[in-house]
């Protein structure tokens, strides 16, 4: 196969080097002696002396090292130290060690400027992921991926499509759905990932256009080589176990603790429960996390078969994981294929297609919510067993006893909660060579799902709890979109001087529907499906919807002497989420960057041996979002059923007037290398200026009627303010050379920005609430000019009142009076601060309370190799975040009888127990007391090893006799340690259903297990 464009120069020669032709052929003058240097992305470069001949042939080897130098950017790949713009690599021996379900799990820690935060421990679940800050208050946040040329969202909430679970109800902090997100990277398998490069500045992304806005995250997947054919097999089995337990009580301890609130909240002495008479008899009862928490078993296998010849290369892979959940109900099957093929079927032609499906089947549990099985598991009563002698599911055996919560083992395992998808992506392209230097390459993309949800619910007597009737619900939803391109790419070298000119035209067609129903009145629970169910009980409804974006674009990336280097970009967006009959629709985004490589100025020759690679970047660009429901710049009617028939009404305001969300962001950075390029550095300072971000109007019910209530209307969506991120990213590497037997590499990456609202319409009120216990929400969190999006909101707590004089001339606490008795004030009850100064504690005097947003996070890698033994260390962290710790609320409200708590509600102020921060016991779930307050905000720090994997390669002369390449045996341990201070199960908190105004807010996460695995890598 020849190389067409192939650097052939003469070695420490000034002149200007020439380019192989389409055939490989090139013709060069030379001097006497000369020595010839062929250089080719991708390749080892090879020295060739002259001597005297005519004509020299040479075969270039790829070579992997040269291959790390290459990255891949929008729509082309540059060698990496020609890119003008902020990019970060991941390559695959970065992430090979990290056992991770998805994809996007494995960022974290590896690239500065990019924020990974777990959302969940349940396996599958979404991340958030955060490239330099938060970008929009409203729309997604979340990156778009793109994988082999084919263009993923991030977004797991779907907002620009459906906006609709395909779990859950919805993805409110109101309802009961909880932390339901999944996941949109799920059917990737991690293995089959040869580099991830992330696009972090505007220049860089502003060819993606509006999908840009957030960063751009390339995947690239194996494809073969040309060589003898390869087959590659990874096998790990892996044990998960909860990281820690919470101190909950005990039977004797909870025994002791309802005599004790029985007679705090003034009934008598011989109404005390007779079975609780002598606490200090009674046994350890129930231990409700010992019961719904287990030791999980995942086992993962992965078969590779990739080779190639001269002109063609394949890689066909099939991974299979089994991945059961640390909480009982919770489990996750994954199914993937993938072939990459290409092929130089002419000189002038390559053709080629790259194919994934996926299937995974989960099992879900609610969690981050009031009925969770969390919430359950720390406060169900341990009185209760978890079943009765017959084997039936316990529960409490009095109405006199029954609380909210539920036996958490009898919701785990009597419900079905189970989601199921099908994924298809891939793409097929041809590439073309027109003239020398010119081809054209079309793509035709497309990636669909089918999603199928069934959630049932049996009728059940757990005690005196009961469901008299069962219930189904069934959700089906199904989307698909289709991507082409068509690209002309122009290659040319005059001398020193080097262009690179793209212009391109991008379609992509989004069409969505889905179907849910509920269904009730079932015989038995046995056997379940909508034609069982009492018809006059069921309910269907269903949507549908498409969206679509039309796009132009160029660039021009030119260098001159590998000095100076320039990348100009423009691209256009139509897109149909805005009003048609304006011109709202199109948006423009252009960039610029520069760059000047110092190092290479001839007066910087003898400053080489110290330091060297010296490189100044500089960059500005815009990018769009057009992340919001369809149809909002008009009036949507929707079916109104009544007594005297059925109509039509409207359902939203509408806004013609709505346009793009526009971004703009300037980047600067350095980059150089240090003691023979053993350490490598990378500092980038950026600001980044969100402006008309789009949201919807927040406006009150008296206005709107209602949403979906009897002519409710839908607020409507509109620009309304502007925000700022302003931020640091730093980048360092060092590592050892040579051929010894010791090899060493680390890296270190940092990550600071700040976040500040810096316009808002009107002083519009952004508050979020979270539902609590079912039928109160409580605002915890606000966004305000001057400040970071997302703070905590509530009142700052001063201590106990522990003397009468103080509370009586302390301001009125809710307007309520000094006593006793129900709904006053008195002591050993929470002293909160007076604000606004105006003599009153009231909703006024509500204030931020803590910031989630960390002052910077960190990734530290450390790969060592010595023989045939290699050892990875993966540590990563965050610091000065905080977290807003509603669990903790929860277990020490000392708010009502029959639930158990935490072991520190047991210290609650008395007047002979004075020297405590809990308040004393008030029988009311909505006592002042519990108010969302400092009390509850903690610090969410943490340094975490995430990662240490130990590794053994056995010898090459066994190896060989075993007709193998490669055999590798490995142990590793996820998730080994955490030092922090938060009293909760994992400081990783992260954003409830990628909602960025709900982030660090614990109402009861699933914690991220522990994770111990064994493995084995084999090549044949």
């Amino acid at each position: 196969m020849t190389i067409p464009g192939v650097n052939v120069t003469i070695k420490g020669s000034t002149a200007p080097g020439i380019a192989t032709n389409i055939d490989g052929e090139y013709s060069i003058s030379v001097p006497d002696g000369a020595t010839l240097v062929f250089s080719y992305i991708g390749f080892a470069n090879q020295e060739v002396k002259v001597n005297g001949r005519e004509v020299i042939n040479v075969t270039l080897e790829e070579n992997a090292q040269t291959l790390e130098e290459v990255v891949v950017i929008g729509y082309g790949t540059q060698r990496k130290d020609d890119v003008n713009s902020a990019v970060s690599t991941i390559r695959t021996k970065d992430i090979e060690n990290l056992k991770q379900t998805t994809v996007d799990q494995m960022i974290q820690g590896k690239a500065a400027g990019v924020t990974v935060s777990n959302n969940s421990g349940q396996p599958g679940s979404a991340v958030s992921i955060r490239v330099r800050g938060t970008t929009s208050i409203s729309g997604t946040n979340e990156p778009l991926y793109i994988i082999d040329g084919v263009p993923v969202s991030g977004d797991a909430t779907g907002k620009s499509m459906s906006g609709r679970p395909i779990s859950g109800n919805d993805f409110s902090a109101s309802g009961g759905a909880g932390n339901n997100a999944v996941s949109p990277l799920s059917m990737i398998n991690p293995n089959d990932i040869l580099s991830i490069d992330i696009l972090k500045d505007a220049s860089a992304t502003a060819i993606y256009g509006s999908r840009g806005s957030n960063g751009v995250v390339i995947i690239t997947t194996k494809s073969g080589k040309k060589g003898t054919g390869k087959i590659s097999y990874e096998g790990y089995t892996s044990v998960q176990s909860l990281y820690k337990k919470l101190d909950v009580m005990n039977l004797r301890q909870y025994a002791q603790h309802q005599n004790e609130l029985w007679l705090a909240y003034g009934f008598s002495e011989d109404q005390l429960r007779p079975e609780f008479a002598n606490p200090e008899l009674l046994g350890e009862g129930t231990d409700w996390q010992d019961e719904v928490y287990r030791t999980a078993v995942s086992t993962s296998h992965q078969l590779s078969f990739s080779g190639g010849d001269e002109n063609t290369h394949y890689y066909l892979s099939g991974g299979f994981l089994d991945q059961e959940g640390i909480l009982l109900g919770s489990g996750y099957k994954r199914y993937t294929m993938r072939l990459n093929l290409d092929s130089q079927v002419k000189d002038w032609l390559k053709v080629g297609a790259n194919v994934n499906t996926g299937i995974t089947n989960e099992t879900l549990t609610i969690n981050q919510s009031f009925g969770g099985i969390i919430s359950n598991t720390l406060l169900q009563a341990p009185d209760i067993p978890v079943r009765n002698p017959d084997g039936s599911f316990a529960g409490p055996t009095d109405n006199a006893l029954n609380s909210t919560y539920f036996n958490p083992v009898a919701e785990a395992l009597s419900k079905d909660n189970k989601l199921i998808r099908k994924n298809f992506l891939g793409n097929v392209f041809a590439e073309a060579e027109i003239v020398k230097g010119l081809k054209y390459r079309v793509e035709l993309g497309a990636n669909t799902e089918f999603s199928e949800h069934t959630e049932f619910t049996p009728s059940y007597n757990w005690g005196v709890q009961t469901n008299v009737s069962a219930d189904l619900n069934e959700r089906r939803q199904n989307w698909y979109s289709i991507n082409i391109k068509n690209l002309l790419t122009y290659n040319k070298v005059l001398g020193k001087h080097s262009f690179t000119i793209l212009a391109g035209q991008e379609a992509n067609d989004n069409h969505w529907e889905g179907i849910s129903a509920y269904a009730t009145g079932f015989q038995t629970n046995s056997v379940y499906g909508l034609n069982l169910a009492d018809p006059s009980q069921s309910t269907v409804t269903s949507y549908q919807g498409s969206a679509s974006l039309y796009s132009l674009f160029g660039r021009i990336i030119y260098d001159f002497d590998n000095k100076y280097g320039l990348s100009a970009s423009y691209r256009g967006d139509r897109s149909s989420k805005f009003d048609p009959n304006t011109d709202n629709q199109w948006g423009y985004f252009p960039a610029v960057a520069v760059s000047w490589k110092l190092s290479n100025e001839s007066f910087m020759e003898g400053t080489r041996k110290y330091i060297d690679n010296i490189k100044f970047r500089l960059g500005y660009g815009e990018t769009g979002n057009q992340q919001i429901p369809n149809n909002r710049y008009s009036s949507l009617l929707v079916q109104q059923n009544s007594s005297i028939g059925t109509g039509f009404l409207p359902s939203n305001f509408p806004n013609p007037d709505i346009v793009w969300e526009s971004m703009q962001q300037t980047n600067l950075g350095i980059d150089f290398t240090l003691f023979n390029s053993r350490l490598s550095a990378s500092f980038d300072f950026y600001k980044k200026v969100s402006d008309s971000f789009l949201f919807q109007v927040p406006l009150p019910s008296y206005l709107t009627g209602g949403i979906g209530q009897y002519g409710g209307l839908d607020s409507p969506y509109s620009n309304l303010g502007e925000m700022e991120n302003r931020g640091v990213d730093i980048t360092l590497n060092y590592g050892t050379k040579g051929t010894g037997d010791f090899s060493w590499n680390s890296t270190l990456v940092f990550s600071k920005y700040k976040n500040e609202l810096t316009k808002i319409q009107d002083n519009l009120s952004l508050v979020q609430p979270v539902n609590l216990n079912g039928y109160i929400s409580y605002d915890v969190t606000n966004t305000e000019l001057g400040s970071p999006i997302g703070m905590f909101y509530g009142y700052i707590a001063e201590g106990i009142f522990n003397d009468l004089d103080e509370l009586n001339n302390a301001p009125a606490q809710f307007g309520n009076s000094v006593g006793t008795g129900a709904g006053q004030t008195y002591l050993g009850d929470v002293k909160y601060r007076d604000v606004n100064e105006d003599g009153v504690i009231d909703a006024n005097d509500r204030t931020f309370i803590g910031n989630p947003h960390p002052d910077f996070t960190f990734g530290f890698t450390n790969n060592f190799k010595y023989k045939n033994f290699d050892l990875s260390v993966f540590v990563q962290g965050s610091y000065g975040n905080d977290i807003l710790n509603l669990t903790k609320r929860s277990g020490t409200a000392n708010a009502q009888l029959y639930q158990n708590a935490f072991t520190e509600a047991l210290n609650y102020w008395t007047p002979e127990n004075t020297n405590t921060d809990v308040p004393r016991p008030v029988n009311s779930t909505s006592a002042n007391n519990i108010q969302i307050s400092t009390r509850y905000v903690e610090d969410g720090s943490y340094v975490r090893i995430q990662n240490v994997t130990l590794g053994y390669s056995l010898p090459q002369d066994i190896v060989s006799k075993l007709k193998m390449s490669r055999v590798r045996i490995y142990g590793s341990a996820q998730n080994l340690f955490t030092f922090t201070n938060y009293s909760g199960y994992d400081p990783e908190i992260g954003s409830f259903n990628q909602n960025q105004l709900l982030t660090g807010i614990d109402n009861g996460r699933y914690p991220t297990p522990r994770t111990y695995s064994v493995g084995v890598n084999v090549e044949f």
